[in-house]
């Protein structure tokens, strides 16, 4: 007997989500210009904050974020030395970072950055938004195995998280104390087996419940609404206008050497970014 259901992952179906992430990680990654991916990272922001149901919350996804931005940043300004401003000079017999730190690099760093920080934004809601099962669900029969995969792996990483955590807090309470990074050891250690004895025991269960012997069985697909054909037109309408500009050779994209400069704007773009924003005006989850 098939139970009724309603939409799950906040007001729309779940290959709603599916599409509006792979429209918004397209529209992220075809321009380098950090007037879009800011947009994007906005929006997607927005999206998360109205969706997210009770009890889940955005730390660790914040933290992962702005480490990424940070990183992408800090390597390009020690890895590139072009540019006409410079900010610091490093003695030029260090190899590899050996030589001027320009305002450009870095600026240009902030937009590579930006743009992990809007693709991760973008794919989190099939993460925090739906449920495992929910992107299973919301693949096609063909790669039906495949949403198996990416739903388990994304139940896996945020389990290492929290394994993490604990262990951490645990050791604490032992009186361990961090310090070099030969005493994180004792916190990565029993965190990474502690991870491949879940990921057994899951394999366990999935071959009880005889995975790969033949179609899984599920509950009633949510419907797939009007709102969730505006949504998914939209957010496929953003995606076709920045490839198709991309195609036709518009200017897009940005590259601040030799002298910073300001960032073009196109307004047909940004309003297919703001597109991407109809997930946040539909409302919180019921």
């Amino acid at each position: 007997m098939q139970e009724s259901l309603a939409p799950r992952g906040g007001t729309l179906a779940p290959r709603a989500w599916v599409v509006w992430s792979l429209a918004a990680v397209t529209v992220a990654l075809v321009s380098d210009n950090p007037v879009y991916r800011g947009l994007v990272a906005l929006v997607a922001l927005n999206v998360l904050l109205v969706s997210l149901p009770p009890g889940r919350r955005l730390g660790t996804l914040g933290v992962t974020v702005l480490v990424a931005a940070a990183l992408a940043a800090l390597i390009n300004v020690l890895a590139s030395h072009t540019g006409a401003n410079a900010l610091v000079r490093l003695p030029a017999g260090l190899p590899l970072v050996g030589g001027p730190l320009t305002l450009e690099s870095l600026a240009f760093g902030g937009a590579l950055g930006l743009g992990l920080v809007a693709a991760l934004l973008a794919v989190a809601p099939l993460a925090l938004v739906l449920e495992p099962h929910d992107v299973v669900d919301a693949m096609p029969a063909s790669l039906e195995r495949t949403g198996v995969a990416v739903a388990t792996s994304l139940n896996l990483v945020s389990g290492f998280g929290r394994t993490f955590t604990e262990v951490r807090d645990a050791q604490r309470m032992r009186g361990w104390k961090p310090g070099g990074l030969r005493s994180w050891n004792e916190v990565l250690v029993p965190t990474v087996l502690t991870a491949i004895e879940d990921s057994v025991r899951l394999a366990e269960a999935m071959e009880a419940r005889a995975f790969g012997a033949g179609r899984r069985t599920s509950y009633a697909a949510p419907s797939f609404r009007r709102l969730d054909a505006v949504v998914v037109v939209a957010a496929l309408s953003a995606a076709a206008l920045f490839v198709g500009l991309r195609l036709a050779g518009a200017p897009m994209d940005w590259y601040p050497y030799p002298t910073l400069s300001l960032p073009p704007v196109h307004p047909l773009l940004v309003v297919g970014c703001l597109g991407l924003a109809l997930p946040a005006v539909v409302g919180r989850p019921e």
